[in-house]
């Protein structure tokens, strides 16, 4: 089958035609999806994988560290901080100001 628009002597496709050719190309893909998915309990049974409820050494989703949130806090703390001394600093300059003027 052509991959261009036209064929059959430049004629164009029909809309029957090219909905014969999607309901193939949907049953090639459900095929090789039903394939890959044979082909994966198939490597998880032969290796050994963990299955649905059996115990693993990884936390649940829920409780993994995510790096972004410690990033996150991490530069939250270091603003706190970089706020506090701008704070202090901006009232020791006005006490110097008020006390030496």
């Amino acid at each position: 089958m052509n991959d261009d628009w036209q064929y059959r002597n430049d004629q164009p496709k029909t809309r029957a035609d090219y909905r014969r050719e999607q309901e193939q190309a949907e049953k090639d893909f459900q095929e090789r999806d039903r394939k890959r998915v044979q082909v994966e309990k198939e490597y998880a049974r032969k290796h050994g994988q963990p299955k649905g409820n059996e115990p693993t050494d990884e936390p649940p989703i829920d409780q993994r560290v995510n790096p972004a949130d410690v990033k996150q806090k991490r530069l939250g703390h270091r603003l706190n901080w970089a706020i506090f001394w701008l704070s202090a600093m901006i009232i020791i300059v006005y006490l110097i100001l008020f006390l030496f003027h």
